[in-house]
């Protein structure tokens, strides 16, 4: 039985990946920075450590055969923690002989230069240069990310304003934790072929039907923002349209998630 540990194992996909892996047989080590809960699912095992100051690092990853990163932060201490924890979890990872990393990035990094995406690409270099066998997994936007702006975006009464022409492939993360746990089992690939949802949709066109889903009848305002960021989301950069293997479409997601309440 192979001992993977998780990083992030708390998260939204995190927490979907050790189900997965659970589910195929593994044993799986979560690692968050939180003290343990009271109950763990079978064949788990909880340990504290931080990639911020490395504390609890070393012990995390003792005894791991295969390391599942998915932790990040991209709305605080980001290089801190991505960028800066990445190189602490590889220097712990290679002095416990870690036999395989497996990382989940963000299609189209290399493209845009939007700060997050920057220290998401500068944690790939890190991991490539380094001497622990590896595999990269670049995915698209999430279905739940769309979702949360989506729901920041219709805070104001009766309208909805958003920079409608940026474009998105939105995956389910369930699907993506899958993929991971495929890759987890697997043998060291290098940088895999990206990963995308089953289509590409212009932010307004994904608004329309999220509103329409939820019956809630708002209008859809267009917003122009500027920059090569925006620029970048715009010209569809974070896409990867010839490998769109996702199955769920963004309507069935919103169904499963609003409908069944």
């Amino acid at each position: 039985m192979q001992n993977i540990l998780v990083t992030g194992g708390t998260g939204t996909l995190g927490s979907l990946v050790v189900t997965q892996l659970v589910e195929a047989g593994s044993h799986v080590r979560i690692m968050s920075r939180r003290s343990a809960p009271g109950n763990l699912l079978p064949e788990t095992e909880w340990t504290q450590a931080d990639l911020e100051t490395g504390e609890g690092l070393a012990a995390a990853v003792q005894g791991v055969d295969v390391i599942v990163h998915t932790a990040s932060s991209p709305f605080r201490h980001t290089q801190q923690i991505d960028v800066d924890g990445t190189q602490r979890l590889l220097e712990q990872a290679h002095a416990a002989a870690v036999a395989h990393l497996v990382y989940i990035s963000i299609v189209g990094i290399d493209r845009i230069p939007f700060a997050y995406y920057q220290c998401k690409r500068a944690a790939e270099d890190l991991i490539q240069q380094s001497d622990i066998p590896l595999s990269i997994l670049r995915a698209t936007q999430f279905h739940s990310l769309i979702d949360g702006f989506l729901q920041a975006a219709t805070t104001l009464p009766l309208v909805t304003p958003l920079p409608t022409t940026l474009r998105f492939q939105p995956v389910a993360e369930s699907e993506v934790a899958q993929r991971l746990r495929e890759i987890a089992q697997s043998n060291p690939s290098g940088r895999l072929p990206d990963m995308g949802g089953p289509e590409v949709h212009p932010l307004g066109e994904l608004a329309r039907s999220w509103l329409s889903l939820r019956g809630m009848r708002r209008a859809v305002i267009p917003l122009w923002l500027p920059g090569k960021s925006v620029q970048g989301f715009r010209r569809g950069y974070n896409t990867c349209p010839e490998q769109a293997v996702g199955k769920i479409t963004w309507a069935e997601w919103v169904k499963q998630k609003y409908l069944r309440q």
